[in-house]
């Protein structure tokens, strides 16, 4: 069947032939003469028919000579002509597209819109996944393209407001498949580079897809009560989003190690503005990301405490990144905890003071959420705060029995997780004893039936994309139990070996090895380990 239509379109590309003058010849009378009928021909032909080289320079010779007659009423005329397909045709005929695309949107610029669209459009493709870089053929073809925009953006400056919302509203969606995503988003990052002032707002654009999906997949398990209850094809559809969002998450990270320093800078920006409101390193960047999540969390920002979500957000963020980063020094997380202390024993202090105390939780949700993050920092990093005396007596130097014993209880809102691994560890250590406290609040659980998940608190457990997670993982600290013995190895060399040893077999996630779920598997958030990263 594929055989019997190339063979008819070829046959109907030999016999069609425009002349010269023909095409303009049919404009002039349709928009002079009001003859309609040469006109609709001409735009089924061009609908329908397969353009050879010999037609198409005839076709863009007559429209070049006549893009004044472009106007309003020829916009279907214009529609066609932008689909036929250009950007993979020589040389020549692609610098006469860009001649004739540059005159129509300097003459009639309310083409632009239609122009833009039917531009960025291309970017949208269906092919096979690629490697390290996309097919020649391909390249040129998104070459031809940038190159257009660039023209008409140079032209027009006006335009690039224009082009930022096509880009946004043309975005493939995110079940759309991993090879349309992520041509997408590689084009999108090319665009960025020759458009220097639209780049944030190019990231901005990226990030918060990949953000989509990232929610969309967190739904998704959530959703999952019992693995066999699951159907197959919702299973396939999450493996298919993880995808999509690993080799997105490629292109993100080739374009942060390509441009490093100013990349950073944009991604603080883009961190700030879409990561830390979303609920489900240079060192220049890393101190702008924690002071300004430390101002965040303990209301410094100049424009105000902020809403208590953001703030307990940005607590969650900062413990993290404090609790998994490789490169954080015990200096800047010892700087922090005592930050956080000093806070808290403050808020402890003018609430022993106040005249209208409140046992209202979400009333002192930031004190419960910044004591939280010192709990899990304190359990987390117990090997490095526990190391030695000195360590030791910075530790006391917290005074972590008022935290624990004021009557603000965090720990009755702690994640139990958090509660059992502190108290673990400090009662080990001999510094604060938290198990009156936890019977007590086990107790008031069970009387007044009160449960929280506490999930989205943790926004940096383990990595779990496989492919990208190849330039994450070393950059990620596991988890160490205090009570267990091993070697000191913290980077993420286990999933590492596992993955080789079975021959780049994870490059493709199958039905039966799904991502690990602390909700199917009973793992705890805020100290998975690699082990736990695939089933």
């Amino acid at each position: 069947m594929r055989k019997t239509l190339d063979r008819q379109n070829a046959q109907a590309r030999m016999k069609l032939s425009f002349k010269k003058g023909q095409i303009e010849q049919v404009l002039v009378n349709y928009t002079r003469n009001s003859n309609v009928g040469p006109y609709h021909d001409l735009v089924k032909v061009l609908e329908e028919y397969p353009i050879n080289d010999d037609n198409y320079q005839v076709l863009l010779e007559d429209c070049l000579a006549c893009v004044v007659l472009l106007g309003r009423e020829l916009k279907h005329f214009v529609d066609v002509l932008c689909n036929v397909e250009w950007a993979g045709r020589g040389e020549k005929f692609v610098e006469m597209y860009s001649r004739f695309v540059l005159n129509l949107v300097t003459a009639h610029t309310y083409h632009c819109p239609r122009v833009m669209t039917n531009l960025v459009k291309l970017f949208k493709v269906d092919g096979n996944n690629w490697d390290d870089q996309p097919p020649e053929e391909l390249m040129a073809k998104w070459s031809n393209i940038h190159t257009i925009i660039a023209q008409i953006v140079a032209v027009m400056p006006m335009t690039t407001d224009l082009l930022m919302q096509t880009v946004i509203d043309q975005f493939p969606y995110y079940k759309a498949g991993c090879f349309s995503n992520r041509a997408y988003v590689h084009n999108l990052i090319w665009m960025s580079k020759y458009l220097p002032l639209l780049k944030e707002q190019l990231v901005m654009a990226v990030i918060n897809r990949m953000v989509t999906m990232d929610v969309n997949i967190e739904d998704q398990a959530k959703n999952m009560t019992q693995i066999d209850t699951m159907f197959e094809m919702d299973a396939e559809e999450q493996d298919t989003v993880s995808e999509t969002l690993d080799y997105c998450m490629i292109e993100v990270l080739k374009w942060l190690e390509d441009e490093r320093e100013p990349a950073l800078v944009i991604m603080c920006n883009v961190f700030e503005r879409v990561i830390l409101p979303t609920h489900g390193i240079s060192q220049q960047c890393a101190d702008r990301i924690f002071s300004n999540l430390w101002m965040i969390a303990a209301g410094l920002h100049g424009s105000g405490p902020g809403a208590l979500a953001t703030r307990r957000t940005a607590t969650s963020h900062l413990a993290g990144l404090l609790a998994r980063c490789v490169r954080i020094s015990n200096s800047r997380l010892i700087h922090y905890l005592k930050s956080m202390a000093e806070w808290c024993h403050s808020y402890i202090t003018a609430t022993q003071e106040s005249t209208a105390v409140s046992d209202n939780t979400k009333v002192h949700g930031v004190f419960h959420s910044i004591c939280h993050a010192i709990f899990y920092l304190v359990a987390f990093k117990n090997h490095q705060l526990f190391v030695s005396k000195e360590s030791l007596n910075f530790v006391e130097s917290l005074n972590l029995p008022r935290l624990v014993t004021c009557s603000l209880n965090p720990l009755r809102t702690c994640p139990p997780q958090v509660t059992r691994a502190f108290s673990s560890v400090t009662r080990a250590h001999q510094v604060v004893y938290c198990q009156a406290i936890i019977e007590k609040n086990t107790r008031h659980s069970l009387q007044y039936n009160t449960e929280e998940c506490y999930n989205e608190w943790f926004p940096y457990d383990p990595y779990t994309l496989p492919k990208s997670g190849q330039i994450i993982w070393p950059l990620c600290i596991e988890y160490k139990d205090w009570a267990k013995d091993g070697d000191d190895e913290t980077q993420y060399s286990s999933i590492k070996k596992k993955l080789v040893a079975e021959d780049d077999d994870y490059l493709v996630v199958s039905p039966n090895q799904k991502l690990a779920s602390s909700l199917s598997n009973n793992i705890l958030p805020g100290f998975k380990t690699s082990e736990t990263i695939l089933m």
